[in-house]
């Protein structure tokens, strides 16, 4: 309380004068009074607010009354009503002082202003003047005051939110005229690849640093330059920085630019950076197709004659073309980083193949959905290793396919030859058509069609169209047949993803009107792929007509949907409209459409908006397909944050729908792939118990996903699940539904040899090909063909380290971790023999009571005091020599222990060095450190992948290189089976 007052009834008694000058005394007294009596001064509260809007006061005296009654309404709660007041008070309102009144107005200030920023353009109000000017004057003196990186970074965050680019580029200016330093670039550059969901200012904000990185930095950071330069899907920018450090000789630099380049970009972007390129750099398109493989694909030539050209591609030395150009593009096109990764999969492919004839004895052949899952198993665990030895030693267990199962083994070669291009004629030989103008074989034939697509899938740009071509001829030779229809579609999209092709959609949407169901549905797939992420609107319109034709088909309905969603992947706010169209539609198939396009566009957003809509749909639709797959594809929103997907679904674990409970298992699949986030296998786990077996299908399925490369020691589940997946293959009552889900699962859980993991983003970016893949794979709910395609997703783990000449030296570098922590599991002949190791023989108790009696009698009668211990050991003794097999066995088990897990015996060591080109698993990255090596260093920091080494000892002269790997025609044989030698 102010000293000497105990009311503020006297100088509320002023504010009825006359006199300006004692109306302006009394608003003073009042407002130094205020957090005494305001509750006082409250009951005045429309008088004094009168005294604000009177004319016949000056101006002075009505902004002091907008002041006090603000102050008013800041003490009664009403903080709306006292932000407008202290607008309105003008120059009183002084924001520079330091009080709970201020920084509170200052506060509601700031959020209106960002609220209303955030807000879309079209649904804006007016924004007061005076908040507009408080706002400026406020962050120019906040932008003076930062010293501290920790105070910059908070500036960048309160400029981004509040869509200030011009204060934005001040912080950004000021903070490099004192660094020099990338650092702010490159935090504003996470806040803004990352948090920033408004898809326009992200633009202009991504092309503020795209400047930035080039001015005012003491060195250039070109990688980050090159990551914001694949946001903004700059071809000309990209093509000149990386044609800029090839002619300044910094070609290694290229090089790692090209590498990443194809790693994170879409087919789209690669192929107009290398259209570019070969332009800059005076490339012809001649030479090009000249010192490409002709082995990729013929389409004039037949498959024998392609099949010996690819031979004699394949005796050349060298993988890569001699010129150094050539090189370059055929690292951004992929075929470099193809080739070596195919090579890397089959030289360490450590799949267990005992599992797939475990599955194939305990299954029935003539159960055809448990045969063509084990075909598809074996697939997945083989893919990109080019290893089809268990197709080729089962041809007569594989004979029982038929029809469309025909056409999804025959694909599965695909799925396993991955990325091996040079050789993909000859390996399909025996399956493409043969020129005849009727198909002899058409679901072998069709199928081979997809598996071109599959194997030619990998690859970034489309330098040598002969693939598409052999395909598109092969489309418009069959166009009768609904089998290689289906097929030649499919093998478009794979092939010409994201070229947006119009002759090749003409050619594909022909089919999509005037074919069978089935063909329809591919052949949209196929045109959704070529317009991937295009948001041509022509495409859209037309596929949307097809959609709502009367009478329409089921199959053709939801393939235009597919591809609707296809075409506006990552389109985000640009297809929200095409959304809420399709949800409106009173056609269950088309809202199903409507969840496709709100999954794809926002695909890694985390939009809220989106995210609420999905769920909204999942509780209220009335179709199970919907509301399936509306939960599904949160899961897709949200996969660059697990948890995130986990709270916001975990409610639905419970729901009573058992399709909603299935989207749960695949939206925690989708958002957790490859991550081994312990929250959501806890819920995976527990839904193996669900009593729907399509659910536990889903759990099963997802728990794979999210376990792959996971091992034991990182969590204990993973030993629990492959023992489940034995088991439950085992189980002649379980229900066939449930038991695809363990034969698949069986396959995902090794996939690619092992040495692959699920990625649908890295290092912030996107990645087209493995959400496709990840979609797709989620249609075999109703086309079991659809499963192949999550081998886009497939990712390998490794490390591979090459020279300024693409060549692999002699690298080592360290894991720092116990080597059983990211070791491979043991395949099942070798966990078989532990546990046979580790049985004791079984001591009866007759023969414990004959042995205590004949103890007893040894000793004698004056020994009875004994005869408990006596008994005791003698029965120790009756098993260790009776049974001296078991024993030896025990001994050798515990020797095996020691070994294997460190036991007392000896001690495993801490750290594990790992050679050039090496296996490092997702999680095993963070442990990895390339302080070893005496002469080489990874050119960029925590390479992944393929990464550039800089030599730095060059005067050492030439470096020893790995010995290269030679695929075989045959691969090795199976383990044989375990024996004793005698």
């Amino acid at each position: 309380m102010v000293q000497g007052l105990s009311s503020a009834k006297a100088v509320l008694a002023l504010l009825s004068e006359e006199d300006n000058v004692v109306v302006l005394f009394a608003l003073k007294r009042l407002s130094a009074l205020m957090d005494t009596f305001w509750h006082e001064v409250s009951g005045e509260l429309a008088y004094i607010e009168s005294l604000a809007a009177s004319t016949r006061l000056a101006d002075e005296t009505r902004r002091l009354a907008s002041l006090v009654a603000s102050q008013v309404y800041f003490h009664l709660g009403d903080y709306s009503r006292s932000m407008n007041q202290a607008l309105a008070a003008g120059t009183a309102f002084d924001a520079t002082t330091r009080s709970l009144f201020t920084d509170t107005i200052l506060s509601r200030c700031i959020d209106t202003y960002v609220e209303y920023q955030e807000t879309a353009e079209s649904e804006r109000g007016e924004l007061p003047p005076r908040l507009e000017t408080l706002f400026v004057s406020l962050t120019r003196s906040w932008v003076l005051e930062n010293e501290t990186m920790a105070a910059l970074k908070e500036m960048v965050g309160f400029t981004v939110r509040a869509r200030r680019l011009d204060f934005l580029e001040t912080v950004l200016r000021q903070s490099l005229a004192k660094t020099h330093s990338a650092e702010i670039l490159n935090f504003t550059f996470y806040v803004a690849s990352v948090l920033l969901q408004d898809i326009t200012f992200r633009r202009k904000a991504l092309r503020l640093l795209a400047d930035l990185y080039t001015d005012g930095l003491a060195t250039i950071d070109y990688y980050s330059l090159a990551h914001c330069l694949l946001f903004l899907g700059d071809v000309e920018a990209t093509s000149n920085l990386v044609c800029g450090l090839w002619r300044g000789g910094n070609r290694t630099v290229a090089y790692q630019l090209a590498f990443d380049l194809f790693e994170y970009g879409n087919q789209e972007y690669l192929s107009g950076v290398v259209a570019h390129l070969e332009k800059q750099l005076g490339v012809s398109e001649q030479a090009l197709t000249a010192q490409t493989a002709p082995g990729s694909a013929s389409g004039a030539a037949p498959p024998a004659a392609a099949a010996a050209a690819a031979g004699a591609a394949t005796s050349s030395p060298t993988a890569v073309p001699e010129s150094p150009e050539h090189k370059l593009l055929s690292v951004l096109s992929g075929q470099v980083t193809t080739n070596l990764n195919v090579k890397f999969l089959y030289s360490r492919c450590v799949a267990d193949v005992h599992v797939l004839t475990h599955i194939k004895k305990m299954t029935d052949s003539r159960n055809s959905v448990i045969h063509n899952g084990t075909v598809v198993a074996n697939a997945f665990m083989y893919a990109g290793t080019t290893m089809d030895g268990f197709l080729r030693d089962n041809m007569k267990w594989l004979g029982a396919s038929q029809y469309w199962a025909k056409f999804t083994a025959v694909a599965s070669t695909g799925a396993i030859h991955r990325g091996h291009t040079e050789e993909a004629m000859r390996v399909l030989e025996q399956y493409l058509p043969k020129g005849s103008s009727v198909p002899a074989l058409p679901y072998q034939e069709a199928g081979a069609l997809y598996a071109l697509g599959l194997i030619h899938s990998p690859l970034g740009a489309a330098r040598d169209r002969t693939t598409i071509e052999y395909l598109a001829e092969n489309l418009q030779k069959f166009s009768a047949n609904v089998q290689m229809v289906h097929g030649a579609s499919l093998g478009i999209g794979l092939t010409a993803m994201g070229l947006q092709d119009e002759s090749l959609y003409d050619a594909l949407f022909t089919c999509v009107t005037g074919m069978d169901a089935v063909a329809a549905e591919g052949a949209s797939v196929g045109v959704g792929m070529l317009m991937l992420g295009s948001g041509n609107d022509v495409v859209v319109q037309s596929l949307k007509n097809v959609a709502y034709e009367e009478n329409q088909k089921e199959k053709v309905i939801r393939g235009v949907c597919m591809a609707m969603a296809l075409i506006n992947l990552g389109r985000e706010d640009e297809a929200m409209p095409l959304a809420e169209e399709l949800l409106e539609s009173g056609d269950p198939w088309v809202r199903l459409g409507g969840c496709f396009v709100l999954g794809l566009a926002y695909a890694g957003t985390e939009s809220t908006k989106t995210i609420e809509k999905l769920l909204s749909i999942t509780v209220k639709d009335m179709s199970d397909d919907v509301r399936r797959t509306a939960v599904t594809m949160v899961g897709f929103l949200t996969f660059k944050d697990p948890n995130l997907c986990l709270d916001l679904i975990r409610v639905l674990v419970d729901s009573y729908s058992p399709h909603v409970r299935y989207g749960v298992t695949m939206a925690l699949a989708v958002s957790a792939a490859g991550t081994g986030n312990t929250a959501v296998i806890e819920v995976l786990w527990e839904m193996l118990e669900d009593i729907v077996d399509y659910v536990r299908q889903g759990a099963t399925l997802a728990l794979a996903m999210v376990m792959v490369q996971v091992t034991e020691k990182e969590n204990p589940k993973v030993r629990d699940f492959r023992t489940l997946l034995e088991k439950k293959t085992e189980d002649r009552n379980e229900g066939r539904c449930s038991k695809l889900g363990y034969v698949l699962a069986a396959g995902l859980l090794d996939a690619g040899g092992r040495n692959c993991t699920f990625a649908l983003h890295k290092q912030r970016h996107r990645l087209d090909k493995a959400v496709v893949g990840v979609f797709m794979f989620l249609q075999y709910w109703y086309w079991y063909p659809y499963l192949l395609m999550i081998t886009l997703a497939m990712q390998p783990t490794c490390v591979i380290g090459l020279n300024e000449s693409l060549e692999l030296p002699e690298y080592t570098f360290k894991s720092n971790a116990p080597p059983s922590t990211y070791a491979v599991p043991k395949s099942v002949q070798q966990e078989r023999k532990v546990k046979a190791s580790e049985v004791h023989a079984v001591v009866l108790s007759t023969t414990r009571k004959e042995e205590e009696l004949r103890q007893r009698r040894h000793q004698g009668p004056g020994s009875s005091g004994t005869a408990a211990a006596g008994g005791s050991g003698g029965a120790a003794s009756a098993s260790a020599t009776g049974t001296s097999g078991g024993e030896g066995g025990a001994a050798s088990a515990d020797a095996g222990a020691d070994k294997d897990g460190g036991g007392a015996a000896e001690q495993e060591a801490t750290f594990e060095t790992l050679h050039n080109p090496a296996r490092v698993t997702a999680h095993q990255f963070a442990v990895i450190s390339h302080d070893v090596d005496p002469r080489y260093v990874p050119l960029k920091p925590k390479p992944m992948g393929i990464c550039l080494l800089r030599d730095t000892k060059p005067e050492l002269g030439a470096v020893q290189l790995v010995a290269p790997v030679v695929l075989s025609d045959r691969d090795e044989a199976a383990v044989p089976e375990p024996f004793t030698y005698p």
